[in-house]
Formats: C-alpha cells, sequence, structure tokens
C-alpha cells in the first residue's frame, strides 16, 4: 500500500479543515493557525496542536511534562502508557526524543484514535499503540509492575473525569509503575475549584511526595490554568526547579501545593 502523502505541517493532504467529523463522545475538527500551526479541536475544544516537527510541543504543560521525563532520566527502553490519546501529540514527541521507547494512548473514544491515525503521520505500532478503552481499565488490566511511565492528560469539559483522578485510579496506576517509575498528570485547576484538591489528595496518598509544575500565579489560585503533577523516587527536582526557572512563561515548581 502507497505511504500517505502529508503537508509541511505533518496533517494528510486532503484532510479538511472546519469540518465536523463524528466521533463517539461528539464532534472533532481541524483548524488551520496563522502560525502554520493545525490544531485538533474536540467539542469546541482545543484538543491537541499538530506540527510536522514532533520536538516541538504548543501547550506549556506539555512542554512541562517533558522537561519532567528528561530529568526522570528515562530508562532503556521505556514504556509508557497514555490516558487521554487525543491526537497523540506527547507520546509522538516521547517516542521521537526516546527513539527505543515504547507507547501506548488509551481513549475512551473509539472513532478518535482511527481518525488521528488516517489525519497524521504517527509512529507506527509497537512503538506506538493506540487503543479505545477507559483510562482506569487501562491501568487495572495490566500486571503490577509493568509499565515506566503514566501519562494522564483526559479531560471532561474543563476537568478529567472523577473516575481517573481518584484514590482507585492513584492506586492503580502506583500498582502498574516499575520500580522508580513516574507519573504525570495534568491537572485543570480554577479559582474556588475543589476537583484538582481531591486529585492532588488521591495522588500524595497512593505516590507519596507529588511535585506540582506551574506557572506562578496558577499555583497561587490567582487565575485557571494547568498544573502538572509529577510523582517519582527517582525525580530530580533540582533539576526541575532550573528547567521551571528557565521556561518562557513564569513557571515554578511546588512539593507542597494546595489547590
Amino acid at each position: 500500500m502507497a505511504r500517505r502523502r502529508h503537508s509541511p505541517n505533518g496533517v494528510a493532504v486532503g484532510v479538511p479543515r472546519e469540518v465536523e467529523f463524528p466521533i463517539a463522545t461528539g464532534v472533532a475538527l481541524l483548524r488551520d493557525e496563522p502560525d502554520g500551526t493545525t490544531f485538533l479541536w474536540v467539542n469546541g475544544v482545543p484538543s491537541s496542536p499538530l506540527r510536522a516537527d514532533p520536538e516541538v510541543l504548543d501547550f506549556e504543560y506539555m512542554q512541562h511534562m517533558s522537561a519532567a521525563v528528561a530529568v526522570w532520566s528515562p530508562p532503556p527502553r521505556m514504556l509508557a502508557m497514555h490516558v487521554g490519546a487525543a491526537a497523540c501529540a506527547f507520546p509522538r514527541h516521547l517516542a521521537h526524543r526516546y527513539p527505543d521507547s515504547g507507547h501506548i494512548a488509551v481513549d475512551i473514544d473509539a472513532t478518535l484514535p482511527e481518525l488521528v491515525r488516517g489525519w497524521w503521520d504517527l509512529p507506527k505500532a509497537p512503538r506506538l499503540r493506540i487503543r479505545a478503552q477507559d483510562g482506569l481499565e487501562a491501568l487495572a488490566t495490566r500486571a503490577d509492575d509493568s509499565l515506566d511511565l503514566v501519562v494522564r492528560d483526559a479531560f471532561s469539559g474543563a476537568d478529567t473525569p472523577s473516575h481517573l483522578a481518584d484514590q482507585t485510579w492513584w492506586a492503580e496506576a502506583s500498582r502498574v509503575l516499575r520500580h522508580g517509575g513516574l507519573v504525570l498528570a495534568n491537572v485543570g485547576t480554577r479559582p474556588g475549584g475543589t476537583s484538582a484538591r481531591t486529585d492532588l489528595a488521591a495522588a500524595r496518598a497512593a505516590m507519596g511526595a507529588v511535585t506540582s509544575i506551574g506557572e506562578h500565579a496558577v499555583l497561587k489560585g490567582r487565575r485557571r490554568g494547568n498544573i502538572v503533577l509529577a510523582a517519582s523516587t527517582r525525580l530530580d527536582t533540582d533539576a526541575l526547579a532550573r528547567y521551571a526557572a528557565s521556561a518562557s512563561l513564569p513557571t515554578g515548581i511546588r512539593t507542597d501545593w494546595t489547590p
């Protein structure tokens, strides 16, 4: 079978923009931005940027996650599970940066992963396997000590679904990790909200020490935004603090963050 041609931004030639595609959880569309980036929108919310260069990450929280992985020093042949696949921008980035790594991306939507495979130049299996599966079930069906990295980036509206942010989910994430493994979770937070507090408490109960990475104003509860929770016994927080000090936006890390 002939390899499908892709445009300079990495999206397959001929894929229409501003056209709603029905998916299991609603609708998805592709939208071009003035800078040449194409964004995947899901149910009216920008979900993932699509770029030809997998090294480039547009969302700050993904940059924080990438930095956390780097200072954690991934083991050879790292195996990662990504809960919340969308367009697989972050799994694609890590697969490029760590060529011997393997990635499993799961999404509750059975249709979206099929569309994304056709739209975008993604690594093939076994480097990147995409499954339609609930994010708790995906962990619960894994064997103990079978993953090096767990990444959670799953949302329903502004919040992570509650069953992916409670004590059960975090306990499963801890169970499947190999010794020294890393869990990264993207948390949406806003002044007066309570979901981030519940999420963080569950993370600490399961993982012990948890480092929070984000913009200072968000960490201080002054405005809404995204915070990355990072938990591992091998996380180099000093190196992560140096990354935060050099980030493009005013960014900090906290080991005692309280939403």
